[in-house]
């Protein structure tokens, strides 16, 4: 134990000084763009990737399964496995937050945000741990499948259905989990119903969350579909005047009338549930293949569902407005690679200002 700790505080020294050296090193190249904080995404994703390979990989998983078996005999295997795993998703979890603390002042000079490192700090450490807390239950189906000698094949109908519900349920406080979340003031709630009355979008202000320091402009749409919940950033009420703001609005409830939030849901329960259901009938090599196969498909149809939301919006509101409203926001997308491009679910901001551009242009 004394070794893997000595791995782990090493790990965390390292992660804080590449984090140093790469706020240095965007800030010496800063060119203008949001680049650079998809940089920060990846380095942070190494970090997080290579601390919980090492962590596992050091015999910190079968410690903590030694150590709950003493406890008491019903914490062994089966479906209490996965608290074998707690200690190592913290670890890598305070390595995250640890780089992420090394990176943040150059990426707060960078792109001139107020916004305080503890803060900050606090976010992410909040939605990873949602993150953390989903992996490890759906963990425990995993575990179970894998050490059952015959597996039944009803178990599979039985896997998909578990994910689709659980990550729908984790879709509807993503918001609340990664935002400090807020009342409206009178004046914002005022702005809010009547715009969203102009739209036809009948879901319930929620609340609001900050964002002056990134510059976000966005509407989010949470809850379940009998009961839509509204969150905005509190810089698009600020930013966009009544007409753009009416143009959010609209594009939130036309993503509301194509179930947008349930197709993700979807997508991403069907996308883990056909990489489980191939390791455990076949081996993680199909599974991989399967998956590279599916994922561009699957994100393609959402990407395209996207779009008809876009249109659908423009023809409400008009193309010139909604796009208004796109361009008062930055928007990190827009750094992707061709690749990332094509994996996520959602478009780039200049994707969908070049459709808005065409659609009105064809119609001129």
């Amino acid at each position: 134990m004394f070794a893997v700790v000595t791995r782990w505080l090493g790990l965390l020294v390292v992660g804080y000084a590449a984090g140093r050296l790469y706020g240095v090193y965007s800030v010496r190249r800063d060119d203008g763009s949001d680049d650079r904080s998809y940089g920060t995404y990846r380095l942070l994703a190494v970090v997080g990737i290579t601390t919980l390979l090492v962590l596992a990989f050091s015999g910190l998983v079968d410690a903590t399964e030694t150590a709950l078996a003493a406890v008491h005999p019903v914490l062994t295997g089966g479906l209490a496995e996965p608290l074998a795993w707690v200690p190592t998703a913290a670890g890598t979890i305070v390595a995250v937050l640890v780089a992420y603390l090394g990176v943040f002042p150059y990426a707060r000079a960078r792109r001139d945000v107020d916004i305080g490192a503890a803060t900050a700090t606090a976010r992410l450490a909040r939605y990873l741990a949602a993150i953390a807390i989903f992996c490890l239950a759906a963990l425990a189906p995993v575990t179970a499948l894998l050490g059952a000698s015959e597996p039944s094949p009803w178990l599979t109908p039985v896997l998909f259905a578990g994910l689709v519900v659980g990550v729908y349920a984790w879709t509807q406080y993503s918001v609340v989990l990664s935002q400090e979340i807020s009342e409206p003031t009178g004046e914002q709630r005022r702005r809010l119903e009547t715009t969203a009355d102009r739209a036809d979008l009948t879901a319930t202000i929620a609340g609001v969350f900050p964002g002056e320091e990134t510059e976000t402009a966005r509407l989010y749409l949470q809850g379940p579909f009998w009961n839509r919940r509204l969150y905005a950033a509190d810089y698009a009420i600020d930013a966009l005047d009544d007409d753009e703001l009416t143009a959010l609005c609209a594009r939130a409830a036309a993503a509301d009338d194509r179930r947008l939030v349930e197709r993700r849901s979807i997508v991403v329960a069907v996308l883990l549930g056909l990489f489980l259901t191939l390791v455990v009938w076949t081996s993680v090599l199909v599974a991989l293949a399967g998956l590279l196969v599916a994922w561009p498909l699957l994100s393609r149809h959402l990407q395209r569902c996207e779009f008809a939301a876009d249109r659908e919006a423009a023809r409400a509101v008009g193309a010139d407005t909604l796009a208004s409203a796109y361009e008062t926001t930055t928007d990190p997308t827009d750094g992707r690679g061709r690749l990332h491009e094509q994996l996520a679910s959602t478009p780039a901001t200049a994707r969908r200002l070049d459709r808005l551009r065409n659609s009105r242009s064809e119609r001129v």
